[in-house]
């Protein structure tokens, strides 16, 4: 727990010595929590390094890193967890530092160098930054240089001190005290930047280097996530990258695939030759559905990927479809029923569901048949297949039966219902064959008919179209 409290002579506002000789000069995120502390110190409040970290949107070391700097600075004072702010006793007087910085001639030989790799002159605030390295962040001299050498070399050397200074922070939190540990680090930088670089130039962003969340990045997907930079590069190909945050994007490709586990080049390769395969064959389906416009939707490929796990072939789908078309629907639902319908009918093979898709056809046309003559217009379903196949299969009816039982259903006002009565029950009574048919007495049948199924004819137009149905009766089954 960090507690912050008000020495005895201190006010509630900012002090000027804060603003006019040291906010300027501090680390922005340095002067916010000193501020913010100030601020809660006043208000006498307390919060755990958890509040706290998440309330300033700063890590526990960087905290701490910014409170040790006050404490060098003379503005706070430092007791375990509990740091006090040190405010003027009245109007702005001189602090007294707890380390006394070298003048700046004393530092002659280190300005001197830091002048050669720069290739300019700092001005006195410059290098008062520059030496909060040594002082607040505790580098030695020669790390110093070698961060300053490996920032130049990289950006050039109009760099700002305020992109060092953040450098500089990030090898300080990293214990980065020693020459052969920055010299590693500097190694393990130029690997990940220039693999970053590359980058951002497959991306269009020339005259662009990478900063902290392309490096950040870059060194996960290679490092945490085991991408090698040219399955990186592969990954790329045939994508365009807008110029607000690539990298953000390109790491949203390259999270799908590793959640996949896909990183190395020849899976990346085989998943998307599999990609590609799988939308041109969504593609085909659409084609085949008499689609105008073959744009592939999410819903087509839940369909799809769902069809392909049940063990469809797509030679199986594009039969499913071509059914579909043929009854009037262009739907992935109908296409998902025809599927369905096959793999409940235990049909598993292309040659399979085509040898019983010509069986219903041959059906499908004996329906129709049996229809047309009955003047019955009516859309072949399953259930008409059912049925049919329950009155010739389990109940023995001869086709001819069907049929003539369908001419003399035509003379009915509602055919259908009388022809379905007619043939229960002779399919009941055994009259399996056309001569049985012939015995019975239709005349007799259709009068125990309800008189609600018959038409408005006169007796002469009924008998006329009896003498007419036996006339087609006879030349169609007669002997």
């Amino acid at each position: 727990m960090i507690k912050f409290a008000l020495d005895e002579q201190a006010t509630t506002p900012v002090p000027t010595v804060f603003l006019k000789k040291y906010m300027c000069d501090a680390p922005a995120d340095y002067v916010k929590v000193y501020l913010y502390g100030l601020c809660l110190a006043n208000a006498g409040t307390q919060l755990s390094d958890v509040e706290l970290e998440a309330e300033l949107h700063m890590t526990a070391s960087q905290i701490e890193a910014a409170l040790n700097y006050w404490c060098l600075k003379g503005q706070m004072k430092r007791s375990g967890t509990k740091y006090a702010f040190i405010m003027p006793d009245g109007g702005v007087k001189e602090e007294e530092p707890k380390r006394r910085r070298a003048p700046l001639y004393e530092m002659q030989n280190f300005n001197n160098m830091l002048r050669t790799v720069l290739a300019r002159d700092l001005s006195p605030a410059e290098l008062n930054k520059i030496y909060d390295y040594t002082d607040v962040f505790g580098l030695p001299q020669d790390v110093v240089l070698a961060l300053v050498e490996y920032c130049v070399a990289e950006r050039g050397n109009r760099i700002s001190v305020a992109y060092l200074d953040k450098v500089a922070e990030g090898w300080a939190e990293e214990g980065i005290n020693t020459l052969e540990k920055a010299e590693q680090k500097i190694e393990s930088y130029k690997a990940v930047s220039g693999g970053a670089n590359r980058l951002m130039r497959l991306m269009g962003l020339h005259g662009k280097y990478p900063g902290k969340t392309e490096m950040d990045l870059y060194n996960k997907w290679t490092e945490k996530w085991g991408f090698t930079h040219e399955a990186i590069e592969f990954v790329m190909k045939g994508k365009e990258f807008s110029k607000d945050q690539p990298f953000k994007y390109l790491d949203a490709i390259l999270r799908s695939l590793y959640d996949r586990g896909i990183t190395s080049s020849r899976k990346i390769n085989e998943f998307y030759t599999a990609q590609k395969e799988r939308r041109a064959n969504i593609k085909a389906i659409l084609t085949a559905l008499k689609y105008s416009r073959i744009v592939v939707a999410p819903k087509h490929e839940q369909f799809y990927d769902e069809w392909r796990a049940a063990g469809f072939s797509q030679e199986i789908i594009l039969l499913a479809c071509a059914q579909s078309v043929k009854l009037g629907s262009r739907r992935f639902e109908s296409v998902d029923g025809f599927l369905k319908e096959w793999k409940q009918q235990g049909l598993g093979t292309e040659e399979e569901i085509k040898k019983y898709l010509r069986k219903q056809n041959t059906i499908d046309r004996k329906i129709a048949q049996v229809y047309e003559s009955a003047g019955v217009t009516r859309t072949i379903g399953e259930n008409d297949r059912r049925t049919y196949l329950r009155l010739t299969q389990e109940k023995g009816l001869a086709h001819d039966v069907l049929l003539y039982a369908a001419e003399y259903s035509s003379l009915k006002d509602r055919p259908f219902e009388y022809m379905m009565k007619v043939l229960n029950r002779w399919a009941e009574e055994g009259v399996d064959t056309l001569e049985k048919a012939q015995k019975q007495n239709l005349s007799n049948l259709f009068a125990k008919a309800p008189s609600a199924m018959e038409r408005e004819y006169s007796e002469e137009e009924k008998k006329k179209r009896r003498q007419d149905a036996y006339a087609d009766m006879e030349r169609l089954y007669g002997e």
